[in-house]
């Protein structure tokens, strides 16, 4: 894929020194979504990983993809968590596109591309090298609006890619950490400086996100409810959960009646839908009348 090829990630021409052609496996139209990256230490703790899948789990109800880098550690389980709960992640490789490293992920990366994505800016076989490493970090940065820093070391390739990110004009969030761990050094040197968010609950990621400009063209459906606000396009949400969301006012409750008057919809289509809202967050159930949280 070349730098003039419509298909080309957006976001990735911004950058200072793009790659001039990138090789890829799997779908090309995963970094038209509005792109995630989380990277940390290939060393993580017990903490480091809870912190990952909390995270991308909270994160599954937004239409987003995951974006890291395939290494040991917080990359690969942002990876697998984005698999887990059906998001598409992006791999942006260090080494040829054909020459997965480090070995251990061949699988991983082989369940990635099903329905995701793997980059690189070298060919074939290529091996990995010591500075191929921080230079794919500013594609993991690139593809993305914000980098997620989780467990990194005073000096480490996880900050490599949050100072790129800051360079490019990119957000950081980082997760502070126990102040005794050598892992939590880097983020806690973020947020001292400051040059980063404190990451303190996946809600701070969600409410970022939600504020952010869509990033490309987004045409809802043609219904009665077809004006989403702007800062809701990034919700996953079917047809009926979309319509009873839309109908409901932000911060006012309204009685259940009232949504099945102004959806049409069925209650038995409504309560479950409903449930699943409140499970995720966006509605609240109060006293029986119900409101959005966003």
């Amino acid at each position: 894929m070349l730098q003039s090829d419509k298909t080309y990630p957006h976001l990735l021409r911004q950058i200072y020194c793009p790659p001039a052609i990138l090789y890829y496996r799997g779908d090309l139209n995963v970094p038209q979504k509005t792109c995630v990256s989380i990277v940390g230490t290939r060393k993580n703790s017990d903490y480091g990983e809870y912190v990952v899948n909390e995270l991308v789990r909270e994160l599954a109800i937004l239409d987003i993809a995951i974006v890291s880098g395939l290494a040991s550690g917080i990359d690969t389980l942002a990876h697998k968590a984005a698999l887990k709960h059906g998001l598409p992640t992006i791999a942006v490789l260090g080494s040829g596109i054909d020459n997965i490293y480090p070995k251990e992920n061949q699988k991983l990366a082989e369940e990635i591309i099903k329905s995701g994505l793997i980059l690189s800016e070298y060919p074939g076989e290529n091996e990995p090298t010591r500075q191929t490493f921080p230079a794919r970090n500013r594609i993991i940065s690139g593809l993305s609006v914000v980098t997620v820093i989780i467990e990194a070391c005073e000096k480490s390739g996880a900050l490599i890619t949050a100072k790129l990110a800051l360079d490019q004009n990119r957000d950081v969030f980082a997760v502070p950490g126990d102040i005794d761990r050598p892992e939590s050094r880097g983020p806690l040197n973020l947020l001292k400086n400051p040059s980063a968010y404190p990451l303190t609950s996946p809600q701070d990621l969600i409410e970022y996100l939600r504020k952010q400009a869509p990033l490309f063209q987004y045409e809802p459906a043609r219904d009665k409810f077809k004006k989403i606000p702007k800062n809701d396009y990034l919700l996953k949400l079917d047809n009926n959960e979309r319509k009873i969301f839309n109908s409901i006012a932000l911060r006012r409750s309204i009685p259940f009646e009232k949504i099945m008057e102004r959806t049409k919809l069925q209650a038995e289509i409504i309560f479950p839908a409903l449930s699943t809202l409140e499970i995720r967050g966006l509605v609240k159930n109060l006293n029986g009348q119900y409101y959005r949280t966003c």
